[in-house]
């Protein structure tokens, strides 16, 4: 199963990438993914699953996209 990642901001230094596919071995939840790739779930706070706003115990599937990004702030 393959998903594409796309992290935002200071995420992209914790998991060391900005865009990735991703292969998994077995359908695993959002959570789960995070810590596939080592971001902690604390900071991610914005998580999109095909541009459509997901829950961490989600299940990813085959083909998703995932758009995951801190909170933004300022003016």
């Amino acid at each position: 199963m393959k998903v594409t990642v796309k992290l935002f901001s200071y995420l992209i230094n914790q998991a060391g990438f900005s865009q990735k596919e991703i292969e998994l071995p077995a359908p695993v939840t959002i959570q789960e993914l995070l810590e596939i790739i080592q971001i902690k779930p604390s900071l991610a706070k914005i998580i999109l699953r095909n541009g459509q706003p997901a829950r961490p115990d989600d299940l990813v599937e085959d083909g998703d996209r995932l758009v995951i990004s801190p909170i933004f702030s300022g003016g």
